[in-house]
């Protein structure tokens, strides 16, 4: 009798996580779509705004119907990332969503990540270097997913660096364990924001940011977790950010044979 009786509490207390379980994955997707929401409206309202000032004549110098065509263009480009962000971050959201794992060798990552953006770089007069002391991080990772987590840090830096300002990538150790750093010399992040940069939507308050989705560095956390690597950040304003990725589980470096099967 005991023994029922204890089973049944124990159904009892199954039920009520699974419906404080439920409750709290709806609250995740009504505040989702309800961020989502809040994003896409100012874009679509600039978007009507434009076309129906064109579209009704209140528009008509041939210099204000091209800077109108201009700004309908930056938020048409808007709207594509934030589309592509969202989608890649539901993916990403989801942890039946399968990553191919296969041996990488994070130096080649960073020098990949490295010349896809140093024309970026140069065109903002900022010096990007990678300085790698001659260590390689050999892990099991989706390539293409841990580069995109890269790109989001590396390029974050370089916009919010001032022209004639420095990021720096450089190879080391975290207690034992390795370590990629991003720094640079730019602005700096409040330390009330901190701890809020990795939420979805968040964005700093600059100039500097205002073609941002909100979901970059949101992307990022997400993948680094996927591939059991953490990230630190330390920063001051008005001298600059890092970036510390630690990675917890590494692979000896992989022999030709054991890639190619």
């Amino acid at each position: 009798m005991n023994q029922n009786a204890d089973d049944i509490e124990i159904l009892k207390n199954q039920i009520a996580d699974l419906r404080k379980k439920s409750e709290a994955d709806r609250q995740i997707s009504r505040d989702f779509i309800s961020s989502v929401s809040h994003e896409l409206r100012t874009p679509v309202a600039v978007l009507r705004g434009s076309l129906e000032a064109l579209c009704d004549g209140v528009i008509y110098e041939p210099g204000q119907v091209s800077e109108y065509h201009r700004q309908m263009l930056r938020e048409s480009i808007y709207l594509q990332r934030l589309v592509n962000d969202l989608l890649e971050f539901s993916r990403l959201q989801n942890d039946d969503f399968e990553i191919v794992m296969e041996p990488v060798n994070v130096y080649d990552v960073i020098n990949d990540v490295c010349r896809s953006l140093r024309k970026i770089a140069t065109d903002k007069k900022i010096n990007l270097t990678y300085e790698n002391n001659g260590q390689n991080i050999f892990i099991n990772a989706d390539y293409m997913r841990i580069r995109q987590m890269f790109i989001v840090v590396i390029d974050n830096a370089i916009k919010f660096t001032d022209p004639g300002g420095k990021v720096e990538i450089k190879s080391g150790f975290f207690y034992g364990r390795p370590m990629i750093s991003v720094s640079d010399n730019g602005c700096g992040i409040e330390e009330s924001e901190l701890g809020s940069i990795f939420l979805k939507f968040h964005r700093t308050v600059s100039d500097k940011n205002r073609s941002g989705s909100g979901l970059g560095l949101a992307i990022a956390e997400k993948i680094a977790k996927r591939h059991n690597i953490d990230i630190n950040v330390r920063s001051r304003v008005g001298c600059g950010t890092e970036f510390g990725f630690i990675f917890n589980k590494t692979i000896d470096k992989p022999e030709l044979c054991d890639i190619i099967d």
